[in-house]
């Protein structure tokens, strides 16, 4: 039985132009009516949760910044973290320095970003939904590393964007020579990076755990490279039909893509109808 559905929000429960389907709204909705929790899980800050998904009244708790945080959002109290030191945050940010380097960092639930990477941001995504998303989730500060410093509440995630594969993966083979850090890898141009100890399928388990769900109670959705530790951790596993192959290969099942319905289909298939 199905008590805890943990979701993946961009390509899996939200379209290309970030929506929730009515589908897929129903279908969420059916399943809490079931007492099942519905659960984001997702690289975003809490602060980058669309509205239309913290306005669903049935969800309570979110897994944010990659399994760094998690927060029982009706209270605002964080249950667990798993974050990088300041000291380590900024190892990584110099050692990914450069001209069209976009550098940024996440610490409660916000991202920070100087002058120059917010230029680069706004002309890399002018005219698409990810802007609006921007707008909500980050802050412009005048020096990046001087913030960085000030925050006390530990580095929760650190978004790295390149101009091309080859530099990133230039930069990749310094940054793994950093002891204590995971590299993801959510599109060919970009790395975000955490704490060796933040994982987006450890966070869930935790959760359901403290929520005295079984492993084998849980059902997780993804798609990227973000959610392998999803796929590896909950008791069902799906993948969304435009998932990476790396993801399918390591579901228990294939649902349809995020733009027909692929989180309904699943929840149907597993969570009301069985």
């Amino acid at each position: 039985m199905i008590r805890m559905i943990g979701l993946d929000l961009d390509g899996t429960l939200l379209t290309g132009d970030k929506r929730i389907t009515e589908q897929n709204r129903i279908a969420l909705q059916k399943a809490s009516g079931k007492g099942i929790h519905i659960v984001p899980v997702t690289g975003r800050p809490l602060s980058g949760i669309p509205l239309q998904v913290t306005e669903l009244a049935f969800i309570r708790y979110a897994v944010t910044s990659n399994g760094a945080v998690v927060t029982d959002m009706l209270s605002g109290r964080t249950i667990r973290k798993r974050c990088m030191t300041v000291g380590k945050a900024e190892e990584v940010l110099r050692t990914a320095e450069g001209d069209a380097v976009i550098r940024e960092f996440f610490t409660e639930g916000r991202g920070f970003h100087d002058g120059k990477t917010r230029a680069l941001l706004w002309k890399k995504f002018e005219g698409t939904p990810i802007l609006r998303y921007l707008e909500r989730s980050r802050d412009q500060v005048d020096d990046l590393y001087k913030s960085l410093r000030e925050k006390k509440g530990g580095i929760e995630n650190l978004s790295i964007m390149c101009r091309s594969r080859e530099e990133r993966d230039r930069l990749i083979a310094k940054i793994q020579k950093i002891d204590g850090v995971r590299i993801i890898l959510p599109v060919p141009t970009d790395m975000e990076i955490t704490s060796a100890e933040a994982d987006k399928g450890e966070a869930l388990i935790a959760l359901a755990e403290d929520l005295g769900i079984r492993r084998e109670e849980v059902m997780a959705m993804g798609d990227g490279h973000n959610d392998l530790g999803l796929m590896k951790a909950a008791g069902l596993s799906v993948a969304m039909g435009n998932a990476s192959r790396e993801v399918m290969d390591a579901a228990d099942y294939v649902t349809l893509d995020n733009e027909h319905d692929g989180v309904a289909e699943a929840i149907r298939k597993y969570a009301l109808e069985a």
